[in-house]
C-alpha cells in the first residue's frame, strides 16, 4: 500500500499547479460575478418595464374613476332638476284637478 509522503520543498510544478487552480477558481468565480450581475440587470430592467405598466394601468383606472365621478355628479344634477321640475307639474296638475272641483 502506498503512504503520501510530504515535503517542505516547493519546484516550479507546484507554483504552476497553484497558479492554475487559483486562476480556475478566480476566474470561475469573477464569470459567475459578471453573468449574475447581467442577470440582475436584466430582472431590474423588466421589472421596471412591468412597473412603468402598472403604473400607466393605475393612472388610467384613477382618470376613468374621477370621470365616473364627474358624470354621477352631473347625473344627479339633472335628475334633480327633473325631479323638480316633475314636481312642478304634478303640484300644477293638482291646483287644475282642485280648480276643475271648485267649479263644479
Amino acid at each position: 500500500m502506498l503512504k503520501p509522503r510530504f515535503s517542505a520543498e516547493i519546484n516550479f510544478g507546484h507554483v504552476m499547479q497553484a497558479a492554475v487552480l487559483l486562476l480556475t477558481v478566480g476566474g470561475g468565480a469573477v464569470t459567475s460575478y459578471i453573468s449574475l450581475r447581467g442577470d440582475i440587470d436584466n430582472l431590474r430592467a423588466e421589472v421596471e418595464v412591468q412597473i412603468a405598466a402598472h403604473d400607466l394601468r393605475i393612472r388610467a383606472i384613477e382618470q376613468a374613476v374621477e370621470q365616473r365621478r364627474i358624470d354621477e355628479r352631473d347625473f344627479r344634477a339633472e335628475m334633480r332638476g327633473a325631479l323638480a321640475r316633475i314636481i312642478d307639474a304634478i303640484a300644477d296638475l293638482r291646483t287644475q284637478i282642485v280648480q276643475k272641483q271648485d267649479r263644479r
